[in-house]
């Protein structure tokens, strides 16, 4: 069975750097006791075929998807709703990553060790619907550091469930066959592609391979 991936080094979508204010947070109108609604974005397979979604840039399997709450959990935007709020990815995505900032403060990791006590990998799990937008937080690099170092293989395999892996040592490809058989079975997928998360951002460097049918 192969367990690789391809290394090759592939960089984001360029930066997004307007501003907007925190109307934003709240799109639509509720009452006043209500909790204020967010918006921000999801990172899901491209299977998935919502109506406003920006590519990361080569990647073949992942988007980011732009979702907003409602009262009975999230949606993405249609395109109706994206223009009559005047929305822009340039507006979207520095509230998106505030949000993830916010995310990032909140996780409580676990650290998966080997019978030595040397940290293998780590997961981080949550019912929030945004979690995978954590990896847009300039925080989640410092929350990792001194447990995984400066360079971390990310998998998003889950939107409830993200892989961490230091990017040093060859865990990733020993880990490779059980994330694939995780991922088809898991009920939210969203990609088996692999992310390098390190000082320079947030990048595909290959993907799992699975394993060729038999016949």
């Amino acid at each position: 069975m192969a367990t690789g991936f391809q290394m090759t080094r592939i960089h984001l979508f360029s930066t997004l750097i307007a501003a907007i204010g925190w109307s934003y947070l709240s799109p639509f109108p509720q009452a006043d006791e209500g909790p204020a609604r967010r918006i921000g974005v999801i990172i899901e397979g491209t299977f998935e075929k919502p109506e406003i979604t920006a590519p990361i840039e080569n990647a073949r399997k992942t988007q980011i998807v732009a979702y907003y709450e409602w009262d009975f959990g999230v949606r993405p935007f249609t395109n109706d709703v994206w223009s009559e709020r005047g929305l822009s990815w340039e507006s979207l995505m520095p509230v998106a990553r505030t949000l993830a900032d916010g995310l990032a403060e909140k996780i409580e990791p676990t650290l998966v060790r080997d019978d030595r006590g040397v940290i293998l990998y780590a997961t981080i799990t949550g019912k929030d619907p945004f979690l995978t937008s954590v990896v847009f937080s300039s925080e989640l690099l410092d929350r990792f550091r001194e447990t995984l170092g400066d360079r971390i293989q990310v998998v998003l395999l889950d939107r409830h469930k993200i892989y961490l892996f230091p990017a040093t040592g060859g865990q990733l490809e020993d880990f490779g066959p059980a994330l694939v058989k995780e991922f088809v079975q898991t009920p939210f997928p969203v990609s088996l592609e692999v992310f390098l998360l390190d000082d320079r951002g947030f990048s595909v460097i290959g993907e799992l391979e699975r394993a060729a049918p038999t016949n």
